[in-house]
């Protein structure tokens, strides 16, 4: 109720303040009657010798006249106003996990002034998600981040003068087990499976030979295939946007999906989901389903066929910078970044048909082309 009547900070009428401080004493007689609101009001008082208050009924009380305050700033108040700019500004599943963050953040410190959050609560947050949900390194960076963003934002317009998040002491990610990439034994166990359908059987080459992400692959249409090379428009970074030579293996793959459906995608009948309306979002989520299924480590994921194709090629002499051409990744090289148009195609038909699996799985593949 009280927010309805806040005033502004320029607005510092004692007759406004008289009108707003009779709205809530009324508020506080109609909702906890005439005694208790006698005794919320007076019980401070050292002549004071009536019954005690309900508590709640005090800090109730207390919250209606700090919010009437114009100089207290609630985290409600200000995550409202920087959630209502960021909405235009990301899409809409980051947007969704922003305002989740943040939310479950005030619902842990409580709708306190935002100037009042201290580094230490910020990091006595971080042990609360380690201890409540043991999230992994990567999520819980994910949330510090969505929190700090919204105090980035604050100490930016002038609400507090410095964001508690900043420089935590986060957990650190284990690169071994989270870029884990397959073995062997893993892709054969797969790709030999009875559960896998076609789909799941030409994504999955696909990434091990072409370096794509899963969303490129799902959103890849014939009319993006062409002169034998796979035609990325747009992605993540400019980078992502590249061109792809087909790997021998699979080109007669690639041709039989093209002529045997009008369908315009090259993986076929997948239903779009997710806030973003992605067409790899369910497909994803069946990937993982199927990866479990059949026994595959919790830590090898599909994206790591990404890694997979990066190590096959860093082992086999790649340039480093063919690969991260490949793979739609800004070179180190930052000359080569700015003064380079590209490699020739030439140059990645040839970095790419040097790629190999080894004769039984190259050979298990080629012998599943149609």
């Amino acid at each position: 109720m009280a927010l309805e009547f806040r005033p502004s900070p320029e607005d510092n009428s004692e007759d406004l303040d008289f009108i707003l401080t009779d709205i809530i004493e009324n508020k506080v007689l109609e909702i906890y009657g005439e005694k208790e609101s006698d005794a919320i009001f007076n019980s401070h008082h050292p002549e004071w010798k009536g019954k005690d208050p309900n508590p709640k009924a005090v800090k109730a009380t207390q919250d209606a006249f700090r919010i009437i305050d114009p100089n207290y700033v609630p985290l409600q108040i200000v995550a409202k106003t920087f959630l209502s700019e960021k909405i235009k500004d990301i899409k809409t599943s980051t947007f969704k996990r922003k305002e989740g963050n943040i939310n479950n953040f005030i619902r842990w410190f409580g709708n306190a002034e935002i100037k009042d959050i201290t580094k230490k609560n910020a990091g006595d947050y971080v042990t609360h998600l380690r201890h409540s949900k043991n999230p992994a390194p990567a999520t819980i960076r994910n949330i510090v981040f969505d929190i700090g963003s919204l105090f980035t934002w604050a100490e930016g317009r002038g609400y507090i003068n410095k964001n508690p998040f900043q420089k935590l002491n986060l957990p650190k990610n284990n690169s071994t087990q989270s870029r884990r990439p397959w073995k062997d034994e893993h892709l054969m166990l797969f790709l030999q499976s009875k559960y896998i359908n076609r789909n799941a059987f030409v994504a999955t080459v696909v990434a091990m030979y072409s370096g794509m992400r899963i969303g490129e692959i799902c959103v890849m249409q014939n009319k993006n295939i062409e002169d034998k090379c796979f035609h990325i428009e747009k992605g993540k970074t400019k980078a992502s946007a590249r061109v792809i030579p087909v790997h021998p293996l699979i080109e007669s793959i690639i041709n039989n999906l093209k002529s045997s459906s009008k369908e315009e995608f090259l993986i076929k009948g997948i239903n779009s989901g997710g806030f973003d309306n992605k067409r790899s979002w369910n497909f994803q989520k069946m990937l993982g389903r199927l990866r479990k299924k059949i026994g595959i480590p919790n830590e090898i994921k599909f994206h790591t066929l990404r890694n997979t194709f990066a190590t096959r090629m860093e082992n086999l002499g790649i340039p480093t910078n063919h690969i991260s051409q490949l793979m739609g990744h800004k070179h180190n090289n930052m000359s080569l970044d700015v003064y380079s148009a590209g490699l020739s195609i030439e140059h990645l038909v040839e970095s790419i048909n040097k790629l190999t699996y080894g004769k039984e799985i190259d050979s298990f593949i080629k012998s599943n082309e149609a």
